[in-house]
């Protein structure tokens, strides 16, 4: 490996030390840390919240689905005649 390669590969590792992004906003960050502040901690935790709230509401609408399905195909025949 030539003088200017080792060069020019202390330069890249410099300039990409190991680092992570905000999960929020995308700010390179230290490895160990996950949000570059509280405000961007704050705002993930409101928005992951917020998450959980909509996929209880999908599976009480799904649930809800199925249960008036079953109820249709037993309460139908019975009013038809069938049953």
């Amino acid at each position: 490996m030539s003088l200017q390669e080792k060069i020019k590969k202390k330069k890249w590792i410099k300039k990409w030390e190991p680092h992570k992004h905000c999960l929020v906003c995308g700010i390179s960050t230290a490895p160990e840390k996950e949000f570059c502040s509280t405000t961007c901690e704050q705002e993930y935790m409101d928005w992951k919240n917020k998450q959980k709230g909509k996929n209880r509401n999908m599976w009480i609408c799904m649930i809800g689905i199925v249960v008036i399905m079953v109820v249709m195909m037993v309460v139908l025949p019975m009013l038809v005649g069938g049953g």
